[in-house]
């Protein structure tokens, strides 16, 4: 039995038990007439409360079925009787609530983010330590290529050194057995002493402008002289940019022996000199590396180029 019948009940027995003992007087003659029960029409505030809550409850569940099936926005809303409250959901609210795409539409790009500063600093490192390795490879490369360049012109030296081995025994040999000509009148001297040959003729390398020696050097103590190795005419003497201090002889024939490098000069231009005199003294003037003497020789047809010089001493009997 529901709140509301049972009070409803309540009121009808307590109706009839006023009856019962206050009964009105019955008329003379007639038969006592009993009052039908009455119903109540008072209702009690339990019973009004109840009944309010449950009418607003099932008409905001009908309409917020209504707005969601029907699909228009219902907004929240909230009874003004005794405090209940209704809320009712949209379909924009519901999507709204949806918690994957929500999630999706923000995590997504932080997370890229991040993804792609970690794959950009994995690249970055990658890319220092190839960089780095081709630093490497390039620099080892370029230091075999210095030394290939170093071998070869050790080998080229080499080659120039035997060949010129070479010429002086057979003109050392052609000498000995008469087949060459016979020495001039005025005959041939060394142009210094007490020296060795630190490079001969042809040599090549990067310190002379031509590619290769154009002389022969008489590597000896610094201030050593040097003299005229036949009697010639003094046609140059002074400085000579690469060359030094220099002074050029004017063979009988017209050749020229120059000497190069001299710490000092003896003799002027035009002066007559003889084998063996002093023409100036060893030095290390010019582009020189070390005191010698630069003795070239240069053929009167052809002033501008040097020849090598020893076969001429072989000729004359002088071995170097």
């Amino acid at each position: 039995m529901s709140t509301h019948r049972a009070d409803r009940h309540r009121a009808n027995k307590a109706d009839e038990e006023t009856h019962r003992l206050d009964p009105a007087p019955a008329s003379p003659g007639r038969r006592k007439r009993v009052p039908a029960p009455r119903r109540s029409g008072r209702v009690t505030s339990p019973s009004l409360i109840g009944g309010l809550a449950l009418l607003v409850a099932a008409v905001g569940a009908a309409t917020a079925g209504q707005a969601i099936s029907a699909g228009h926005d219902v907004t929240p809303t909230s009874s003004q009787q005794h405090g209940s409250y209704v809320a009712s959901m949209s379909s924009a609210s519901l999507a709204g609530r949806d918690a994957t795409t929500v999630s999706r539409g923000i995590v997504r790009p932080v997370l890229a983010g991040r993804l792609t500063a970690k794959n950009s600093a994995t690249t970055t490192t990658a890319q220092l330590l190839a960089n780095e390795r081709n630093n490497k490879l390039r620099d080892a490369a370029a230091e075999a290529e210095s030394y290939a360049e170093q071998l070869a012109r050790e080998a080229a030296r080499k080659r120039h050194r035997e060949a010129a081995r070479k010429r002086h025994r057979e003109a050392a040999e052609a000498s000995t057995s008469g087949a060459t000509q016979a020495p001039t009148s005025a005959g041939w001297v060394l142009p210094t002493t007490g020296f060795h040959i630190s490079t001969w003729f042809g040599e090549s390398g990067p310190y002379w402008a031509s590619g290769y020696h154009t002389g022969v050097d008489f590597a000896t103590a610094y201030g050593t002289p040097a003299v005229a190795v036949t009697n010639a005419v003094v046609v140059q003497t002074g400085w000579d940019g690469p060359y030094g201090n220099q002074v050029r002889l004017q063979l009988e024939n017209g050749d020229e022996v120059w000497y190069n490098h001299l710490s000092s000069i003896d003799v002027v231009a035009g002066q007559q000199v003889v084998t063996g005199q002093q023409v100036g003294r060893v030095g290390d003037t010019g582009n020189s590396y070390g005191a010698h003497l630069h003795l070239e020789y240069r053929l009167a047809s052809n002033l501008h180029d040097g020849i090598d010089p020893v076969p001429y001493f072989l000729q004359h009997g002088l071995t170097l």
